[in-house]
């Protein structure tokens, strides 16, 4: 916890070196919040589209499809 001689002794400072100082805290922060993440990241598995058919040319009317989805 920061004591409220700090407080005020960071409130007097020129606002050019609060900013630096918040960028410092910042750039704190950010590095211990990539540190606590874990890198795992899973490959991507790949996949196969199976093509199927219906027997007969389907018209397909998108306008009434997308209609029906915002009822």
């Amino acid at each position: 916890m920061i004591n409220k001689d700090t407080v005020e002794r960071f409130q007097q400072e020129p606002v050019a070196e609060r900013i630096r100082l918040i960028e410092l805290i910042l750039q704190s922060i950010k590095n211990d919040v990539e540190t606590a993440r874990p890198k795992e990241r899973h490959a991507p598995k790949p996949f196969r589209v199976r093509e199927f058919c219906l027997g007969q040319d389907v018209a397909v009317d998108r306008d009434s499809i997308y209609a029906e989805r915002s009822l």
